[in-house]
């Protein structure tokens, strides 16, 4: 999006078709100068004589602003063209990922599971998914290691005898080439035009390589690791990580086939083999081949228990600044910067969310502050904890989030946008609206990303209210009331990486309701609101 904020227009361009080359735009925004360049990128495929090939179709608006959802056209219009699918959210979770990572243990696994059965009245959690670290070398997926005594189907079994739903990492097209796989497929190694393999950037303590997925036997290999991860052993949540390796540039088997191409083709192979009823997230994915075979997407980097990027636990110059390394700062820009995906493309993933206090760097100011983006964005809800250790203060956090049930009559929490994406690199303004057969009201995140404390300004005509009314506001984490008569809200000293949840709704004559605390939409979970004469029913 090139936007002129001042003059009021702005321009949308890309592509809505995403299947068969990766979409290049280029601009310049020089001065009497300004130019738009659209690319779509063949990575000079071979071509044979008489064959043709076509570009994705590109897509250029002309837009009036202020637009509270700039993308929606373009993101609609994609999702017509690449047959998007979005299925419904799947259940809030648990990860084993942020707590214990590598070092994850089955009696790990049973521990939390059994922490959220003698739970599940104050925090419903739905899925219990196993990431990384059961594997005895990366690539080595159909492996375990001695921390896991049992198969992986044993403890997918456990799972679901506790009434919940299974789920796994894989990271099904990036191999360490020590692996035995590796070692014992070699010309499966994606590689250069002199031989070499292609790097897929460093992954912990080694260089990642890509298997090339237009060979016929890594096609195999992924029918055969998808349908033992599903099928043998019964997961029905598969986490997708590393995805990028099937779109690596090299020399593949088949010279043909552009980068999207090959993504695409092992996006479809890995469908195909889990089935239409398995829920698919990827990671680490590039986002246009994925449209249509993936539910959801992880729509950012991976988010840490600290705010700023680290390297060996300092933050050291560039590294403390760059935008796509792991860290709660990066993991937040990208999930309000993308919320124009949401239930248009598929399912976004606002990444896991971690409300310990031991662990992490993180403050209480970041933990809220991450809670109520996820909440609002309407996206997945997975907690990373150590579940048996949280206090009821900090499993309340993440209880609050929870999806509503019994779902809301039909209704769909489409999730929030932010206003100011067009005005600032981390927008500060995220809006949800609630509607409800008796009622709608707005929910708002306002933000004060910067290292030091600031004033905020609530101004309801920003949010397309009439500034003549007047208005409850009240402040959710804060448990704080305010009364608005003049159209502005100065809330000061919001601190540093923190926020404010607000829960805004017009003054009425008759019988309303101002907020509640059991829920983060403050009132989403009220499923009856009805008044005649002198009395008043809800539920």
């Amino acid at each position: 999006v090139l936007a002129d904020v001042e003059a009021g227009r702005a321009l949308v361009a890309g592509f809505v078709s995403t299947a068969e080359q990766f979409g290049l735009v280029e601009a310049s925004c020089t001065p009497g100068r300004t130019a738009v360049a659209l690319h779509a990128q063949c990575d000079g495929v071979e071509l044979a004589p008489g064959a043709e090939l076509a570009s994705e179709w590109a897509y250029l608006q002309f837009l009036p602003l202020p637009a509270c959802d700039p993308l929606a056209d373009y993101a609609e219009a994609a999702a017509r063209q690449m047959q998007a699918r979005v299925p419904s959210l799947p259940p809030p979770g648990w990860s084993s990922w942020y707590y214990f990572y590598q070092k994850v243990t089955e009696a790990d696994v049973l521990s939390n599971l059994a922490a959220i059965q003698a739970r599940d009245d104050t925090l419903p959690l739905g899925l219990v998914q196993l990431d990384q670290g059961y594997e005895p070398a990366w690539g080595d997926w159909l492996d375990r290691k001695s921390e896991f005594p049992h198969d992986l189907g044993w403890l997918a079994e456990q799972i679901c005898a506790a009434g919940r739903v299974p789920g796994l990492w894989l990271s099904p097209l990036l191999v360490w080439e020590g692996c035995r796989l590796a070692r014992e497929h070699p010309h499966w190694i994606l590689r250069d035009q002199r031989g070499r393999p292609v790097s897929g950037g460093f992954v912990w303590k080694f260089i990642g390589r890509g298997l090339d997925p237009t060979h016929p036997e890594v096609q195999d290999y992924l029918r055969e690791l998808i349908g033992i991860a599903v099928h043998r052993w019964g997961y029905r949540y598969l986490k997708l990580d590393f995805l990028y390796a099937g779109a690596l540039p090299g020399v593949r088997h088949d010279a043909t086939k552009t980068r999207a191409q090959a993504l695409r083709g092992a996006l479809a192979t890995i469908r195909e083999t889990a089935g239409d009823d398995v829920f698919l997230l990827g990671c680490g994915c590039p986002l246009g081949p994925a449209i249509g075979l993936l539910d959801g997407m992880r729509i950012g980097p991976d988010t840490g228990p600290h705010w700023n990027p680290r390297l060996f636990g300092l933050e050291l110059g560039a590294f403390r600044s760059d935008p796509s390394i792991p860290a709660l700062r990066n993991s937040l820009r990208n999930t309000l910067n993308r919320s124009w995906m949401h239930r248009r493309w598929w399912i976004n993933d606002p990444e896991n969310l971690m409300v310990r206090d031991q662990g992490t760097a993180l403050t209480h100011d970041e933990v809220q502050a991450q809670a109520t983006v996820i909440g609002l964005s309407g996206g997945q809800l997975v907690i990373s904890d150590d579940l048996p250790r949280l206090t009821p203060e900090q499993r309340e956090v993440a209880a609050v989030l929870t999806p509503l049930s019994p779902p809301w009559r039909g209704e769909v929490m489409s999730g929030a946008q932010p206003l100011d994406m067009l005005e600032r690199e981390m927008p500060e303004l995220y809006v949800l609206r609630v509607r409800k057969p008796w009622e709608e009201w707005l929910v708002v995140g306002l933000f004060n990303w910067s290292d030091e404390p600031a004033d905020r300004l609530l101004n309801l005509a920003r949010l397309g209210l009439d500034p003549a009314r007047s208005y409850h506001v009240h402040d959710f984490w804060r448990r704080r009331y305010h009364r608005v008569d003049d159209g502005r809200l100065v809330l000061r000293h919001v601190p540093p990486h923190g926020g404010h949840c607000l829960a805004v709704r017009p003054l009425r004559r008759e019988p309303h309701l101002v907020a509640t605390t059991f829920h983060i939409t403050q009132g989403g979970e009220v499923v009856e609101w009805v008044h005649k004469g002198g009395w008043l029913r809800f539920t």
